[in-house]
């Protein structure tokens, strides 16, 4: 009768406690995707200041032209975990701050080499996936950290991307050949609103940049930022204002004089569906 009574009383014991052990390896397991803006990582200081005013980056698949590239495939992995004692636990802000770890890994492996470019980065989750995109990045966060793999590859530019009066590297994806910079009807999801902004966006003096969002949201940058906070690039601060605004799937259209745009597959359905109202905001 002991003997039954121990049993009846240590297997609850014994269940709690091995719940207790498994409780840590069900939180780890948690992984969620992501998929960010690479301009809010990019204007961050410490990724500028290690980029300087010599080294560019350039996300997407596509080398832009006049490019020597120094290397095959090269890796990074970013990582950085939440504080739980500041409070700083917020997915979005780990990512960031992963991003930003992976790309100083990128830039001093190209420091290393003589590159003053890293051009063709594109997210490469556990060296099996690889997300494609100009103006996003893909994270994966956990309960105990967060994680953006990055591939890429070392070149040598003649074309100057980091210098419009500044010091401030640009955000500058290659031409795409969707259309000419001047072909107002060629610009996706807006309304006649939206191309009379663009129309006037023509007349700017550079640098200058402008981003259009599938739910017909666009924003315009060029010149100086009348706020020094705001990221010198007008890219980055296009993209940045897109996004505060809650804008969906926030992209650049054109830099300077050069279109970039790339259209998805949902975003051409989208376009041919229905053109959405648009949101137009003046920008800077």
């Amino acid at each position: 009768m002991l003997t039954s009574l121990k049993k009846s009383y240590l297997a609850p014991a014994f269940v709690c406690l091995l719940a207790s052990a498994l409780a840590p390896t069900l939180a780890q397991a948690r992984n969620t995707k992501l998929m960010l803006p690479v301009s809010e990582a990019v204007s961050q200081r410490a990724v500028q200041q290690a980029l300087g005013s010599d080294l560019s980056i350039i996300f997407g698949s596509v080398v832009p032209d006049g490019t020597t590239l120094m290397s095959q495939e090269i890796f990074a992995r970013g990582e950085a975990r939440p504080n739980y004692q500041s409070k700083v636990t917020d997915d979005v802000v780990v990512c960031k701050m992963a991003l930003q770890n992976a790309l100083l890994d990128l830039i001093k492996q190209a420091r290393n080499s003589g590159a003053n470019a890293v051009v063709g980065i594109v997210s490469f989750y556990d060296h099996l996936v690889e997300m494609n995109s100009t103006t996003q990045y893909e994270c994966h966060a956990g309960m105990t950290r967060g994680v953006v793999d990055l591939k890429a590859k070392l070149a040598k530019t003649d074309r100057v991307y980091s210098s419009y009066g500044g010091t401030t590297p640009r955000l500058m994806p290659p031409a795409s050949g969707y259309a000419d910079i001047n072909d107002v009807q060629q610009v996706p999801f807006l309304d006649q609103r939206g191309r009379e902004v663009y129309q006037l966006w023509l007349t700017r003096t550079g640098p200058r940049a402008f981003v259009v969002a599938e739910d017909g949201f666009l924003w315009q940058s060029w010149g100086t930022p009348p706020d020094p906070n705001l990221p010198r690039d007008p890219a980055l601060r296009a993209l940045q204002n897109c996004y505060n605004h809650g804008a969906r799937n926030c992209q650049l259209y054109a830099v300077d004089n050069t279109v970039v745009y790339h259209p998805s597959a949902a975003a051409g359905q989208l376009q041919q569906s229905t053109a959405p109202a648009g949101r137009a905001q003046q920008g800077e």
